[in-house]
């Protein structure tokens, strides 16, 4: 292997790595087809939002204030949330539901469009008279976000999560598995989470959750929380550098929250999955990162996807990671799709 990588480094330019590089990409197109010819039925549970992408040129600062003038070109919407991790895996063929609630007005109509585009089930979707949907306005110039304008949800009551609880759990049983994607937007309300978790342990299927907020407790007895570095940081109160304090903020999430196991995104390190049985330190491909937004949507997506496929769980971390580090390299939230890999 010594004198094979000697003989490859032509130029100051690595063969090697390419060789390897292009190996990982004919496993990760397998491990896809896996996922596709096990013809998979998915929910996902939580936060659905509209992300608009105003894109212009900056040419002076403005007379009334030290503020840049953006002179507009373009504009595009994408599904943000729950939408996105829903885009992930109907992009990995996948039969995909998404139940969630919207608001009547403009900006659910945009959503209930995209979600049609993209092939996913609203079926499960709650539109309400009294809510609003969430809408994340980005403004950009020479792909820099120059400040983003947020319209949360709001308004949601108790009636709301009654109907969207009517809706959901006499068809859990269709589903392989469940992800439930909390923004902390309003949808992921604490009683509708746990009867969600409970009804899906009494019919055997795996429910994967991407936390939000200081409420973990409500995640209780699920089959994985896939939390990011920050968040397991703000919620155990400790900071994480080594490996060795990954495996054990792991292992503390699993006992505090009885958990089977626990997938934590660490950025350009990689992510550790910890269960009873398994450690896994799983690194990451290095790639030049314009845009985080959506890369826990692809991890959480490709990983539900792949195990419930009865991938092995070190084939689902490495798929997870090559994918979701595909996604960072473009401009915005940017779901998964397989021209990525076969560029």
């Amino acid at each position: 292997m010594i004198f094979l990588k000697q003989i490859l480094i032509i130029g100051g330019y690595d063969f090697t790595r390419a060789v390897f590089h292009i190996m990982d990409y004919q496993n990760i197109k397998k491990n896809l087809l896996n996922i596709k010819r096990s013809n998979l039925k998915i929910l996902v549970i939580g936060d659905i939002m509209l992300d608009e992408y105003i894109t212009g040129d900056v040419e002076r600062i403005s007379p009334e204030a030290p503020v840049p003038i953006l002179n507009f070109k373009s504009n595009k919407y994408v599904l943000g949330g729950s939408g996105n991790v829903a885009h992930n895996l109907s992009n990995i063929d996948s039969k995909v539901g998404i139940a969630t609630i919207i608001g009547k007005g403009s900006v659910g109509r945009e959503i209930e469009k995209l979600l049609k585009n993209a092939n996913i089930s609203n079926d499960l979707i709650l539109k309400s008279d009294n809510a609003n949907s969430t809408k994340k306005t980005r403004f950009l110039s020479n792909g820099a976000q120059l400040m983003r304008l947020d319209r949360d949800s709001d308004d949601f009551n108790n009636q709301d999560f009654t109907n969207l609880e009517n809706k959901i759990l006499p068809v859990l049983d269709e589903f392989n598995s469940i992800i439930i994607s909390d923004y902390n937007k309003g949808v992921c309300k604490k009683n509708l989470i746990k009867k969600i978790i409970l009804k899906s342990k009494e019919k055997n299927i795996p429910v994967y959750i991407d936390p939000k907020g200081s409420n973990w407790n409500k995640y209780y007895s699920a089959t994985c929380l896939t939390p990011n570095k920050k968040e397991v940081e703000s919620e155990l109160k400790l900071k994480l550098k080594k490996d060795r304090d990954f495996e054990i903020a792991g292992k503390t999430i699993l006992e505090k929250f009885g958990l089977k196991s626990c997938l934590i995104t660490r950025g350009s390190k990689g992510m550790t999955y910890v269960d009873k049985n398994n450690i896994i330190h799983q690194k990451v491909s290095k790639k030049e990162v314009f845009d985080v937004s959506g890369a826990g949507d692809t991890v959480i997506a490709s990983f539900a996807a792949s195990m419930s496929a009865q991938l092995s769980i070190s084939e689902s971390l490495k798929l997870s990671s090559v994918i979701s580090s595909e996604v960072v390299t473009y401009t915005g939230t940017t779901p998964f799709n397989l021209l990525m890999i076969n560029k």
